[in-house]
């Protein structure tokens, strides 16, 4: 433990209670000193508490922190891009925090009888997610291996975000663009909630009527969304159109190439990537490259693709 910095007594400083300190988690606000009625940073946020480091804030008289930090001592969505940048090399605590945030998200989502949806905590997620990602070339990489093999609605609808962000960035998109392809990705399934369970958990073929049914879930989802108060043209559209084909076999609309707009179609592609790569009841998942390759060669798969942007994901994993 060392001093890592002064700070003069122009900020408003409050004791700390040191069991609100756990040994083995990290510390998301600085810790502070006083002495000759200057404060001393002793203890940067995003340090990682161990027994020694805990056993010499113990023999300090006082332990302060910025009154300011007080609201940073807890993960909620407003704090989850300081908790992820602080420790962003922890790919596996960054996860955790961000899968917590979201499956709150859909959680209350799917328990809400008028189908409304934190749209702040989503913007705050995708935020972090788009800081995240852009941080180096191979972080989106790097988290693959440590992402849940699930594919429920909360984790399908993340996953789908992390990869769209991930194209988004390689394609050149601005922060804008960026902001709201995640937000489509992230709310791209959310009709979903409309079908029924045992259709949606159909282990055998689905009939034409079951079929007809699910098809109706990016209907329900743009509904979903305007009664959100989402009305942005783009999100909009990618989201009712994330299911066209190249080859004019999607739905609802059998749109052909020249009518898909990039964002339903680099959600066509997360989407598909995410469902090969979670296990399902009749298969385990592909692994990564055998499922790009399998959209970009096998003759009734590829023919739906842009191959553009399935050209710059294989590159970019």
């Amino acid at each position: 433990m060392k001093i890592t910095q002064m700070n003069l007594n122009t900020l408003s400083h409050i004791v700390v209670d040191i069991k609100s300190i756990t040994v083995g988690e990290y510390i998301f606000f600085d810790i502070y000193i006083k002495k000759d009625n200057n404060y001393f940073i002793i203890i940067e946020a995003g340090t990682l508490i161990t027994e020694s480091l805990f056993q010499k804030l113990q023999k300090q008289s006082k332990l302060y922190i910025v009154k300011e930090d007080v609201n940073r001592k807890q993960l909620n969505c407003q704090n989850l891009h300081h908790f992820v940048s602080k420790i962003h090399n922890d790919i596996p605590k960054c996860l955790e925090f961000i899968y917590k945030m979201n499956d709150k998200i859909f959680e209350d989502y799917l328990n809400d009888a008028e189908n409304k949806i934190d749209l702040k905590c989503v913007g705050h997620l995708i935020e972090s997610l788009i800081y995240l990602i852009s941080l180096k070339k191979e972080y989106l990489r790097e988290m693959i291996p440590h992402l849940i093999n699930k594919h429920d609605l909360s984790a399908h609808s993340l996953h789908v975000a992390l990869y769209c962000i991930k194209l988004g960035l390689v394609y050149k998109l601005d922060s804008k663009q960026l902001l709201q392809l995640g937000i489509a990705a992230m709310l791209h399934d959310l009709g979903l909630k409309k079908i029924d369970h045992s259709i949606l958990h159909k282990e055998s073929a689905l009939d034409i009527k079951e079929l007809e049914l699910i098809h109706k879930h990016t209907l329900y989802s743009v509904d979903i969304v305007k009664h959100n108060g989402i009305h942005d043209p783009y999100i909009i559209d990618a989201i009712l159109h994330h299911h066209e084909n190249y080859d004019q076999s999607g739905y609802p609309n059998r749109l052909g190439k020249k009518e898909i707009s990039e964002f339903a179609s680099i959600i066509a592609i997360a989407d598909v990537f995410d469902a090969l790569t979670s296990t399902r009841p009749q298969r385990q998942a592909f692994r990564s490259f055998d499922a790009l390759k399998m959209m970009m060669q096998d003759q009734e798969m590829s023919e739906r693709f842009d191959h553009k942007f399935l050209q710059l994901f294989l590159k970019s994993l």
